[in-house]
């Protein structure tokens, strides 16, 4: 039966599939189902492969930068020197003699280009004035600037590789796990509106699963600086969305590259719009980016209170109030609105669902199994191993915090 069902949840489905495995039951389909169904965080996160250890790795990788951060020295008019590079070997690694460049004047004031004379190694690169028919412009002393082109001649050798060095990520494993134990004579009773206790039981215990797991994958966090080596010993905890944002290399240090402290003012539109210019600025909301927000209700009341001055309704309208559930950002991208019930009152979260998932171990999702009979008890254990996996953590995705 397929996991886009929930048909097996019915008390014959269930019957069956008990009857025919009575000492290990495959659950991961109840839990899937049921984060399909939510209408919260957990059904806008996809499942994604089994990892194969505690420490659940993997690798990001990017695109050398189109423009970088330099300080520049006018010499005179018609020479120039751009030192000190700020994004290091990716953002000289674009450049090579002949290169033509451009400032970016935020005012849109300013279009000349300076081509590249020659690459002077650490110490920068050495400019000739302005290129083509642009006029020279003195650029101020922190600027930023485009790669336009970098032109090539027939007769020189291949360059330099200019590939960039992957990184690796990697989250902590966390098991779920809840019991069920029942006496031989509460098994035997015929009780009103139950078919089977054990199958309410684990229905009761899986929607109590997916409330812890809902608060880990927004709120948990790892222990940092803790070797585990015994997964049977050590009580291993995943670090959540909102904090890998917050510390996306997890050194224990927040670089906060992706958060936006809103210093307890209230929410406006212009804090969401900004937000998502940030990540676009640093590469996010790509051409395959799934962005949604994720709100408590408190902000979720702001935003459907937004521009409510200039609404109007139909005549013979019968419904009082409004709701929102999808934003559009001055920049065209529309983005769903995500209610969390756990999601904390003071934050506003644009995530990128392409780049997050949810991964079982090897062999431990989600499964209901028969512990040893002690006296008239039947006990069984429910339980499953998964941990959340955040790429580019540092780009596509965006937080506001402090928010009144």
């Amino acid at each position: 039966m397929s996991i886009l069902s929930t048909g097996f949840m019915t008390d014959s489905a269930w019957t069956a599939t008990l009857a025919s495995k009575l000492d290990k039951v495959d659950c991961s389909q109840v839990l899937a189902a049921v984060l399909k169904g939510d209408r919260e965080i957990l059904g806008h996160i996809k499942m994604g492969p089994p990892a194969h250890n505690i420490m659940c790795d993997w690798i990001e990788d990017g695109l050398n930068p189109a423009s970088f951060e330099a300080y520049s020295s006018e010499v005179s008019t018609t020479l120039t020197f751009i030192t000190s590079f700020s994004s290091q070997a990716s953002g000289k690694a674009m450049i090579r003699d002949g290169s033509i460049l451009a400032p970016v004047d935020p005012r849109g004031g300013t279009d000349y280009l300076v081509q590249v004379t020659s690459v002077l190694g650490t110490a920068g690169v050495k400019l000739a004035g302005a290129y083509g028919s642009t006029t020279w412009v003195t650029a101020g002393l922190t600027t930023t600037w485009h790669v336009v082109a970098s032109p090539y001649s027939d007769d020189d050798d291949a360059s330099s590789d200019a590939s960039v060095a992957r990184t690796k990520r990697s989250n902590l494993m966390q098991v779920f796990e809840r019991a069920v134990s029942i006496t031989q004579t509460r098994k035997g009773m015929d009780m009103e509106a139950v078919v089977s206790e054990l199958q309410l039981q684990i229905k009761r215990r899986t929607m109590e699963i997916k409330r812890e797991l809902a608060l880990s994958v927004t709120q948990g966090i790892s222990q940092t600086g803790v070797i585990y080596t015994d997964a049977a010993s050590e009580l291993m905890t995943m670090t959540g969305i909102i904090n890998r944002l917050r510390d996306p290399d997890y050194d224990a240090t927040r670089e906060d590259t992706m958060v936006t402290a809103r210093s307890g003012n209230a929410l406006v539109l212009s804090d969401i719009n900004d937000l998502a210019y940030k990540i676009y600025d640093a590469g996010g909301l790509d051409d395959s980016a799934d962005p949604i927000i994720v709100v408590g209700p408190k902000q979720q009341r702001v935003i459907a209170a937004m521009e409510n001055g200039i609404r109007r309704a139909e005549p013979g309208e019968r419904k009082v109030g409004y709701y929102k559930d999808v934003l559009i950002t001055d920049m065209g991208v529309e983005m769903p609105v995500v209610l969390d019930r756990w999601f904390p009152a003071g934050m506003l979260m644009i995530m990128d669902r392409s780049r997050v998932a949810l991964r079982p171990l090897a062999g431990d999702s989600w499964h209901l199994e028969k512990m040893a009979k002690t006296g008239r008890h039947e006990k069984w254990q429910i339980s499953g191993q998964y941990t959340l996996e955040i790429r580019n953590a540092d780009a596509a995705h965006g937080l506001l915090v402090d928010v009144g």
